[in-house]
């Protein structure tokens, strides 16, 4: 029976998703996983941050850090700075943490990369998000593969035949495992991963019953806002 990780979603506390406030209420609910959104400023500062921005585009992370420019990117950053992926890492470094890395432009990719490296952190870091090319180009990161947020009807119907495919998928491409909205998580896709040597993650799970759903069903992480609850059941 594998042991299923704790993912910690960003803003899993009463701080505002992606920053540092919030990062170390996600250690400090003993999550295995923090996740963090990821985009990139013009001068390459990896950053943390959901939503892109024209102004990513034309300013460097100390412009973008500045009070009148970062409250335009969203409003709660007129009382919180913005954090860079640079601080995560040291941050996590000593913590026994793993991080998932949700990519949300293909310009924070070779950032994120970089950072990796410079951390000798390979085998603790998950990319998850926009992977355009990332499993070619650096075969020596960890990329899970996100699923359809959706199945039609075909594929519902067929399910076996939908998760043997989409590990085949996988495995051909070079990634770690499936990263899957947990609607579409049902026990085929998981032994069909497992048998193949793939993770499975489903995201994003708050409910304490579901929790136990997938628990039982033996993924291997599920990412929640209510790590501590989850903490609860594992």
């Amino acid at each position: 029976m594998r042991e299923t990780l704790i993912c910690a979603h960003t803003g899993c506390g009463v701080h505002p998703d992606n920053t540092v406030d919030s990062f170390l209420e996600a250690i400090e609910a003993g999550a295995h996983i923090a996740e963090v959104d990821v985009l990139a400023a013009a001068d390459g500062t990896a950053i943390l941050l959901h939503d892109d921005s024209p102004l990513l585009q034309t300013n460097g992370y100390a412009q973008l850090n500045r009070q009148e420019v970062r409250r335009l990117l969203d409003p709660v950053y007129e009382r919180y700075e913005l954090a860079t992926l640079d601080q995560i890492f040291r941050m996590s470094a000593q913590k026994d943490l793993l991080l998932n890395l949700d990519l949300k432009a293909d310009a924070a990719i070779e950032p994120a990369v970089r950072l990796i490296r410079r951390n000798g952190a390979e085998n603790r870091v998950y990319i998850t998000g926009f992977l355009e090319g990332i499993t070619e180009r650096h075969p020596d990161i960890q990329v899970m593969l996100n699923t359809p947020r959706e199945l039609n009807e075909r594929q519902l119907a067929s399910y076996n035949e939908y998760a043997e495919s989409v590990c085949r998928a996988a495995v051909m491409a070079g990634y770690a495992g499936l990263n899957m909205n947990a609607a579409t998580c049902l026990d085929p896709v998981v032994k069909h991963a497992h048998a193949v040597g793939l993770l499975v993650w489903v995201y994003t799970v708050n409910d304490q019953l579901a929790m136990q759903r997938y628990i039982d069903m033996g993924v291997d992480a599920i990412t929640t806002r209510a790590p501590k609850e989850l903490r609860k059941l594992i």
